[in-house]
């Protein structure tokens, strides 16, 4: 069967430059889950305006923050909705955050496809290695109707509703050697999200994948606690895993992307106006967030190439590892999803 998708006309925004590297390590200037919030400190623009809370694990330099919120804020002024944002792990993790919004706690969170598959197993297939060709099959596949229905079964399952995908970046692996076959990952302690999906990723491609919490892998990494990460080239540079790390390894093997969500309650509470708002609203800051990362992907990765202390290796073989992830992907419960997927290619 192959993928259905929508056919897409995006346009492209123009940006203040946002340097190519980000001066605040990712998530070590986090404040701790639970502590409160100062709600006058954050400020609201509009005291008319509904105020709608979004929480993200993400440092308010990364572009997912500067580029998609900062773009969100803008496309919603004067619409009767604004945005508050948290960033940087403020109200949970990923999963907690999820929890949160699934219960009503909590307005709006940015979660990856591994933290949704716990709640509908099929939305995980997303984060599956070496799935998509380009960002441009990423972006059809989660705009277009097969994953339109799994969100739509993630809705009913768990009062979680998918807003909005947003292009994350492409993961590669950093390590003080350079990593070109799968027997290069041997005996390795490569550190990974806390999603099973991920372990089983690192495992394909021939590594031991040891979780971890993000803002704890720049001091792991320096005292030799593990000896590799992988994330795409942003988030490697705005945590300054550069500065602890020997090589980039271009593995490309998650082509990745984020999704905004609400809870039903929020959703089904907003007006018809307020929800047309808000998806356009959407849609801009998705276009946003994706051009801010692929051009920090290519200006960082230039960078680092003409000798700006990390060494970049190229010579990887990305056809073996994606050989044995496809192995690997095919076994898991929607494995014919993700073939699915890879055939609409």
């Amino acid at each position: 069967m192959k993928l259905e998708n929508s056919t897409l006309t995006r346009r492209r925004r123009t940006f203040t430059a946002l340097g190519l590297a980000a001066s605040a390590a990712l998530l070590l200037s986090a404040c701790n889950v639970g502590t409160p919030v100062d709600r006058d400190e954050a400020g609201q623009a509009d005291t008319d305006a509904k105020t709608l809370r979004l929480a993200h694990v993400y440092e308010a330099g990364h572009p997912v923050e500067e580029c998609g919120v900062t773009t969100l804020k803008e496309e919603l002024d004067g619409s009767g909705l604004q945005i508050e944002s948290f960033p940087a792990a403020q109200l949970g993790n990923e999963s907690e955050s999820l929890e949160q919004v699934a219960s009503g706690a909590l307005d709006m969170a940015i979660a990856g496809p591994s933290f949704l598959g716990v709640w509908e197993e099929d939305a995980a297939v997303l984060d599956g290695a070496y799935l998509f060709e380009d960002v441009e099959h990423f972006i059809e596949t989660v705009e277009g109707d097969t994953m339109t229905s799994v969100f739509d079964a993630l809705y009913e399952s768990s009062d979680i509703k998918v807003l909005s995908s947003w292009y994350y970046g492409t993961r590669h692996v950093t390590a003080n050697k350079e990593i070109s076959t799968s027997e290069d990952f041997a005996g390795l302690k490569i550190r990974t999200p806390n999603a099973p999906l991920y372990l089983a990723n690192i495992a394909a491609m021939g590594g031991t994948a040891t979780p971890m919490a993000l803002d704890e892998v720049y001091l792991a990494l320096q005292q030799g606690v593990i000896d590799a990460q992988e994330n795409p080239i942003p988030t490697i540079s705005t945590a300054k895993f550069n500065e602890v790390q020997d090589y980039i390894n271009l593995t490309a093997h998650m082509i990745q992307g984020v999704q905004i969500t609400t809870g039903r309650t929020v959703y089904e509470g907003l007006s018809e106006e307020e929800r047309s708002a808000l998806e356009g609203a959407m849609a801009a800051a998705a276009d946003a967030t994706r051009v801010c990362i692929e051009e920090q992907e290519q200006g960082i990765l230039e960078e680092w190439k003409s000798g700006e202390g990390i060494q970049v290796n190229e010579d990887v073989d990305r056809e073996s590892f994606a050989a044995a992830a496809e192995e690997a992907m095919l076994k898991q419960p929607w494995g014919e999803l993700y073939q699915e997927i890879k055939d609409a290619r």
